[in-house]
């Protein structure tokens, strides 16, 4: 029941008065907040809440940093609170019942949830990306030159920029999650930053939005990274103790669709293959970005059921299995896609007969082998003990470093996928998270070694991050928060919780039936996927839908089949040559390199950039141009210290008073959970992503299938420190069987394997550089003649009865060019093969 406050505090700042009051007994505590920017009215707020003590001192740490969410080094970080929508015109606003009806539909995008920026760091790219554009020999100047793949008010500053409106104006904003906790030591403190971005590149809502376009955009991309900050070191990245791990989540990349109409009232809706590509032309697309973005190896940790009563997810599962296959015929033993799939419903229910094989346990050890093979980003040395010391766990650790050797980086990325990208998507990145923290803080010298306890204190704090992080993506994609959290897999859920995901469940269904269309056209309105009168003369609401918005019939995708890691533009430098038919009348050219304008900005954009130095992070972060109040900088360091978690360990485990207890399983609870009825039972597994598997498994093939190319990378010793046991090689577990490629036979389309019978290519690396050689020299012509005979289909291609047919290439696969080509090649290739090709077509 209410009661009288009995103790006041009054806080006050530029903007607004706080008043905090509490009870008699110093438990409930209210606030109210007056503002002071109308002289001549009384604006007051007064949540109807009750705050604990904890929470007011949040409160308070929040309202001594202004709307600061992180600070990284010198950059603090702003969440957008309050947005206002101003008419330029002089008569106001317009009458039109169109525009109107445009205006509302724009502004049911919540720029106040979720979207953040910064003035002096670029959020859009990474903390590595930041540190390696910036010129540290010359007092860390940089161009802030944002990645518009992550920044959703790109379309808004267009008009702008093609005015020549100076940069400084303008502030990128992105869309996602950011939380960053303070860890105290007795021997130092460090703060953990989350940061999620997801990707302006088709984007959209759960069921109208899967798969991936043509350029290889996938729904629901998120790029998550974490970074941790020595608070006893310098801002400066070049003097501080920084280090940085990424992992990126996304839909399977390829063209598929989910109907909702043919769920019914329950049930899911059907998994349908859109477009059967021979050549995964969709996914190699998405992983040549990928590949361009952040390097070598690239593991794919697939999620999606494999065995099924009832076959649904497994129909995505063999598709993306067949174009990993495919993408890998063409790529070097060390550049080739590392492919791992763990059922996680499978690995769940068979734990209740094999604890040994919990799903968490069995992800922690993937995800340790991955990590050390990717490396993170640090900004100082690698620890010299680790090198002099051998520990089990670097002994397969890559390390790579920046070219100028100041920075030890990461190279490659684990990508995780299930069908939604939320629920096991989410526990799988924590986990990931968690191993990478343990080698971070064993590499600062925190941690002796690269293990962090999951009963914690500290990794129960990052366990509460990720699932704050999971609800918010869930809600941004699926309308509702995670139906399954990380305590679901911990076997550690109350009956509550679990009812909450009941809950969850119906919350989601009712998003995706009635809310995602009118959420879908104003996202493509407000990143301007839509353009009224622009895109198309009808309105955007009268589209039945928006798939040639995202799909259009004039997109074509000229990359090579074979040679994908190529870029359209990358073939246009090796196919097209300057080419004078006066000059050359028999058809025999020169070859010679054309000249490409380099591209300005970033991702070809023509604005100009603004520049930053060190100098000036130092300055605007102390603020050397005042006098500093010694009783606000006391304000601030108590605020973040009252925030903080103290412990005397990095895996001490939480206390009788620590605020967490209250979430962890106790005895009692487990007794209860043993005796459930069945009725309850039978609910509880009523939820959208609910088991349906033929029951509990012992195989261990049947939970995790791994390609041979992640044994390969796992296995391959380390840089940093060899084995105690130099002729001992540590190899995984798993039984032999279950390295077996599997049968891949598809239901439908025939694959390109079975096509061009590709079952024995295998490319030496001898052949490759032939075939490097021989694509440099020989795949070039003018532009006139690749329009009347680029490469078709082998099934389609004939060879003429006059015309003697050449001597095939070592790589059959990509002879599929008719002979008019022979006499352009043919002087060149004498010095190759002895004429091999000196046949006139």
């Amino acid at each position: 029941m209410p009661c009288r406050l009995r103790k006041i505090t009054v806080y006050e700042t530029k903007s607004r008065f706080y008043i905090i009051g509490c009870d008699s007994t110093g438990s409930r505590y209210n606030v109210l907040k007056i503002d002071r920017v109308d002289p001549k009215a009384l604006i007051t707020g007064e949540p109807e809440y009750d705050y604990t003590r904890e929470e007011i001192l949040e409160l308070l740490a929040t309202i001594s940093d202004g709307s600061s969410v992180a600070t990284l080094g010198y950059h603090p970080v702003y969440k957008i609170v309050e947005v206002a929508m101003i008419p330029i015109a002089m008569d106001g606003v317009s009458t039109s019942s169109e525009e109107q009806k445009y205006v509302k539909l724009f502004q049911s995008v919540d720029l106040s949830t979720d979207f953040y920026f910064s003035y002096s760091y670029d959020l859009s790219r990474t903390f590595q990306e930041n540190s390696l554009r910036s010129d540290w020999s010359n007092n860390g100047q940089r161009r802030l030159e944002a990645d518009d793949r992550f920044v959703w008010n790109s379309f808004l500053l267009e008009p702008l920029r093609k005015n020549l409106i100076s940069e400084r104006w303008f502030v990128e904003i992105v869309h996602g999650y950011i939380r960053q906790e303070y860890i105290f030591l007795p021997c130092g403190r460090i703060s953990l930053t989350l940061i999620g971005r997801r990707s302006t590149k088709y984007a959209g809502t759960r069921f109208l939005k899967r798969g991936a376009n043509p350029h290889g955009n996938v729904a629901n991309y998120v790029e998550t990274e974490q970074i941790i900050w020595d608070m006893a070191s310098s801002g400066n990245v070049a003097n501080g103790r920084f280090s940085a791990f990424v992992q990126m989540r996304g839909s399977v990349p390829m063209r598929w669709s989910q109907d909702p109409s043919t769920r019914g009232v329950v049930g899911k809706p059907l998994i349908l293959i859109d477009n059967h590509e021979p050549h995964a032309q969709t996914a190699a697309s998405h992983f040549r970005e990928i590949r361009n973005k952040y390097g070598n190896p690239i593991v794919i940790m697939n999620l999606i059921k494999r065995n099924e009563k009832r076959r649904h997810e497994g129909v995505l599962h063999t598709q993306f299995l067949k174009n990993i296959e495919y993408l890998n015929q063409f790529l070097n033993d060390d550049e080739k896609l590392c492919y791992l799939s763990f059922d996680v419903a499978r690995c769940n229910k068979a734990a209740n007969s094999m604890p040994s094989i919990n799903v968490l346990n069995v992800m922690e050890d993937l995800s340790m082998k991955s990590i050390l093979k990717n490396g993170w980003f640090q900004s100082f040395p690698l620890n010299e003990s680790i090198k002099i010391r051998p520990r089990d766990g670097f002994d397969t650790l890559d390390v790579k470093y920046s070219n100028d050797g100041r920075f030890m980086i990461q190279h490659g990325i684990c990508r995780t996928n299930c069908v939604d990208c939320l629920d096991r998507t989410n526990v799988a990145q924590f986990v990931i998270a968690k191993v990478a923290l343990g080698c971070q803080l064993c590499a600062l010298g925190i941690l002796d070694e690269p293990n962090l306890t999951l009963q914690s204190e500290v990794c129960r704090l990052l366990e509460d991050m990720f699932d704050e992080h999971g609800d918010t993506m869930a809600l941004q994609y699926a309308g509702s928060q995670l139906v399954h959290s990380i305590k679901t897999y911990k076997k550690t859920a109350a009956f509550q919780e679990r009812r909450r995901d009941v809950f969850q469940t119906l919350s989601r269904y009712y998003s995706n039936t009635f809310n995602d269309w009118d959420k879908q056209m104003a996202i493509n309105l407000f990143l301007g996927v839509f353009r009224p009168k622009i895109t198309s003369l009808k309105n955007l609401w009268d589209l039945t839908s928006d798939y040639n918005l995202h799909f259009p019939y004039s997109l074509k995708i000229r990359t090579d089949y074979c040679a994908w890691i190529l870029s359209e533009k990358d073939l246009d430098d090796l196919v097209f040559l300057d080419y004078d038919e006066q000059e050359n009348p028999d058809g025999y050219v020169e070859l010679k390199s054309v000249e490409v304008e380099g591209r300005r900005g970033s991702e070809g954009s023509e604005y100009r950039t603004l520049q930053f130095s060190s100098e000036e992070d130092f300055r605007d972060y102390h603020k050397t141009y005042e006098f500093t109040s010694l009783d606000d900088r006391i304000g601030r360091l108590f605020s973040i210290e009252n925030r903080a978690i103290q412990v005397d360990g990095i895996n001490e485990e939480p206390t009788t008073h620590a605020q967490f207890l209250k979430l962890w399983k106790t005895n009692d609870t487990k007794e209860k959970e043993t005796k459930k009825p069945a009725k309850k039972e039978k609910e509880e597994k009523e939820s959208d992503d609910e088991d349906d598997d033929e029951g509990n498994s012992t195989q261990w093939s049947d939970v995790v299938e791994a390609q041979k190319e992640w044994y390969d990378l796992v296995s391959a010793p380390g840089n940093v420190t060899q084995s105690r046991h130099p002729n001992s090689v540590k190899r995984d577990p798993t039984p032999p069987r279950s390295r077996a490629r599997r049968s891949v036979l598809s239901a439908g389309l025939l694959f390109a394997k079975d096509i061009y019978n590709l079952d024995h290519l295998k490319t030496q690396p001898e052949e490759r550089r032939y075939y490097e050689k021989y694509a440099v020299t020989a795949f070039k012509c003018n532009v006139r003649d690749w329009e009347t005979v680029k490469p078709t289909l082998l099934s389609e291609f004939k060879i003429s009865p006059e015309v003697e047919p050449r001597r095939p290439t070592f790589f059959t696969a990509d002879d599929c060019y008719r002979r008019k080509f022979g006499a352009i090649l043919c002087e060149k290739f004498q010095s190759i093969n002895d004429g091999m090709l000196e046949r006139r077509l």
